[in-house]
């Protein structure tokens, strides 16, 4: 195996995501993110970016960024988007060019939530907050523009797992009733046994090692997780929503995602696996601008449209 030339010149850089310096590396995102805002472009026509607070009949406040393409007469479908960062980095300016992204070429709207992080808040906060959010979209859909029984939930890395742990959760529980899930490169066992958890157990931007350090910091103590924290110790996966899930050739977390989209066809879920050969973990959001990220990402909106848009009939 080999990493794709072009994605070869994005390895090196600061550090965001040392868990043993997890103030320095919040703090050099944090710098990151400022020089990325200030070169941003203008939104395009007709998009509105709108930061919100959610807030759920127990109250709970949770802030999230609304994207939507003006004005619709009929409801949209819409995106609950959750970003990454090992649950413990992160915020609404990670995924902002995806998200935008999104809502700028799909017929949706899309939510993105600035969750709570470990290790200040360990399991089941994060949890709590997504579910939080997704409970207020169906409360104020009409607000939103958005039509409730048409709401995806999606995520990436650390994002991909709560977005799975939500899934599960409203199986369960009774919940909204979810019409997609996207996940993206999503940790989903905290065993960390499979063949590429050891093959690339060093390794740059992602690995192994840091894997298996990250599950105590979410949970907040050593031993096992539960089925809504890690997805893949779920013994049930049917009643899943239709599934996308995207893959990395050169990640630790390969084999756990390939098993689940194994287990969901199995069970009976539909299944849309994207597996990019030559990549290492969050690519697309290492290295935006390359080729085979953007066309990760147009493959992501294609999936959107299609499964949450409602077409009219002849």
């Amino acid at each position: 195996m080999a990493i794709e030339p072009e994605l070869l010149a994005y390895l090196g850089g600061p550090s965001t995501a040392d868990l043993h310096d997890i103030a320095g590396s919040r703090e050099r995102e944090r710098s990151l993110v400022a020089e990325r805002i200030a070169s941003r472009p203008a939104l395009p026509a007709g998009m509105l970016v709108e930061d919100r607070v959610a807030r759920d009949r127990a109250d709970t406040r949770v802030p999230v960024r609304v994207y939507a393409r003006g004005a619709s007469p009929r409801p949209r479908g819409a995106l609950l988007f959750i970003h990454g960062g090992a649950f413990v980095f992160g915020d609404l300016e990670q995924d902002h060019e995806r998200c935008l992204h999104y809502a700028t070429n799909a017929d949706v709207v899309v939510v993105a939530v600035d969750y709570r992080l470990a290790p200040e808040h360990p399991y089941p906060a994060g949890l709590d907050d997504v579910r939080a959010v997704l409970h207020w979209m169906c409360e104020h859909a009409k607000d939103l523009g958005v039509d409730p029984s048409r709401i995806a939930v999606g995520g990436a890395s650390a994002g991909g797992a709560l977005a799975a742990g939500l899934t599960l959760r409203n199986l369960v529980e009774g919940g909204p009733a979810l019409a997609a899930q996207l996940l993206l490169y999503p940790a989903l066992d905290d065993r960390a046994t499979t063949r590429s958890m050891s093959t690339f157990a060093e390794y740059d931007p992602w690995d192994g090692q840091r894997s298996r350090q990250m599950w105590p910091i979410y949970l907040g103590h050593p031993g096992d997780a539960p089925p809504y924290a890690a997805p893949a110790r779920a013994s049930d996966l049917s009643g899943c929503p239709t599934t996308f899930i995207m893959t990395c050739e050169e990640d630790p977390l390969r084999d756990e995602e390939l098993v689940f989209a194994q287990r969901l066809l199995d069970a009976g879920v539909s299944v849309e696996l994207h597996h990019y050969r030559g990549t290492y973990h969050a690519f697309d959001v290492i290295a935006p601008d390359t080729a085979i990220s953007q066309r990760a990402l147009e493959e992501q909106t294609l999936f959107l449209d299609r499964v949450l848009t409602r077409r009219s009939t002849p």
